[in-house]
């Protein structure tokens, strides 16, 4: 065999080889992270019995840096209050820190420790490894909405989006699902919406939906958190301004 044609079979082999060993990649997403926001919702929900209340998801953004907060209140208190604060990136968001307190206790809270490609938990749970595109309980809610503006003819019924969802004491690889667009009554008024859905996994029993409104850019106007014995809570749009 001359030996021009054995060096480019050996640099074929040696390609073929390389391409073999590396990860498949996806094309990158597009996403169109919101502007800040306030946004107001009634609630209803049944923690074994029924009861009601108001909730408030605060969304602020400063250069490449966001910070997100969902209160949910019942006679002015307090009863939980989630927090998120990180980066924005070409990806949408990418969380730091995600806490998580409840009334008459104390926070818990969950690090990105992004250099060590590890994320702790104050509350003395094991560490888990970091994943590309981990999100945390809340920044999944604007994080969903960044993609989905970004790309909205994508999301078709029967499209799926996964990613590493945290916690304030676990990781888990969550799936959302869309849904056909569909009318849902708030509130604040009647609007065609993209549904998302993420069904109870093996680890937890939580079922949540997410409802996203395109003639308000893409925002969360109806999100409902359902428990395996039937509690859940529903956080209804009323109104929104400018923080």
């Amino acid at each position: 065999m001359p030996a021009t044609q054995l060096r480019r079979l050996c640099a074929a082999a040696l390609l073929a080889c390389t391409l073999a060993v590396l990860p498949s990649m996806s094309a990158a997403q597009s996403v169109s992270v919101p502007p800040a926001v306030r946004l107001n919702y009634d609630f209803e929900g049944v923690i074994s019995s029924p009861y009601t209340g108001s909730a408030e998801l605060l969304w602020q953004r400063e250069g490449n840096h966001y910070t997100s907060q969902l209160v949910v209140r019942k006679f002015g208190l307090s009863l939980q209050t989630w927090t998120s604060k990180g980066t924005l990136t070409a990806q949408g968001l990418e969380p730091l820190r995600f806490g998580s307190k409840r009334l008459g206790k104390d926070e818990i809270s969950a690090n990105f420790l992004r250099p060590q490609g590890k994320i702790t938990f104050s509350a003395n749970t094991p560490d888990a490894t970091l994943e590309a595109g981990a999100q945390d309980q809340l920044s999944v809610f604007m994080q969903l909405a960044s993609v989905v503006a970004g790309e909205p003819g994508q999301w078709t019924a029967g499209k799926t989006v996964t990613f590493q969802a945290v916690g304030d004491r676990y990781a888990e690889n969550w799936t959302f699902r869309a849904g056909a667009l569909e009318p849902i009554k708030v509130p604040g008024g009647t609007f065609p919406a993209i549904k998302l859905t993420h069904e109870p996994t093996a680890e937890r029993s939580q079922k949540l939906e997410l409802w996203y409104v395109p003639s308000v850019g893409y925002l969360p106007l109806r999100i409902r958190i359902t428990e395996s014995n039937g509690d859940f809570l529903d956080l209804l749009w009323a109104s929104s301004q400018k923080p």
